[in-house]
């Protein structure tokens, strides 16, 4: 499956995180569509790089999304939210004691992976990712 893998890219970035992440959803047998957030950060400039459309459209076009709410992130919660709105499979992790939005909290249909350390986010990740399959045709689902 295409997993577009969504963190926090300004505030309380996590390196470490995302990397372990991608590992897992790597070694589970899956694509990441979105490596650009493993390396630096990219410039503001819109000749460069249209963030905004490269995002959404990623996020809209995946099969699935893993998405690191530990801590608060406009651009994490608007990448849910185009990929809930287009049918994706919505994956999210949180470390233990985080306090998650009240509204991601109630979203259906989506798997919740709470971990304590990298190493427990990996194994417990590895796990969900393992069990899921691309939904069948419906709200822009795609292959």
């Amino acid at each position: 499956m295409r997993i577009y893998l969504s963190v926090p890219m300004i505030a309380n970035r996590s390196t470490p995180v995302a990397n372990t992440i991608a590992r897992a959803i790597r070694d589970s047998g899956h694509e990441v569509t979105s490596p650009w957030v493993l390396g630096p950060i990219e410039g503001q400039d819109r000749k460069v790089v249209d963030i905004f459309e490269r995002d959404k459209r990623g996020a809209e076009d995946c099969d699935a999304i893993v998405a690191d709410v530990s801590s608060p992130s406009i651009g994490v919660g608007m990448e849910l939210m185009a990929a809930h709105k287009a049918g994706k499979l919505v994956v999210v992790v949180a470390k233990e004691g985080s306090t998650v939005s009240r509204m991601l909290l109630h979203m259906p249909e989506k798997e919740s992976v709470e971990f304590k350390d990298e190493e427990d986010l990996y194994s417990k990740l590895s796990k969900t990712l393992a069990g899921l399959k691309p939904k069948k045709s419906g709200a822009g689902s795609q292959k």
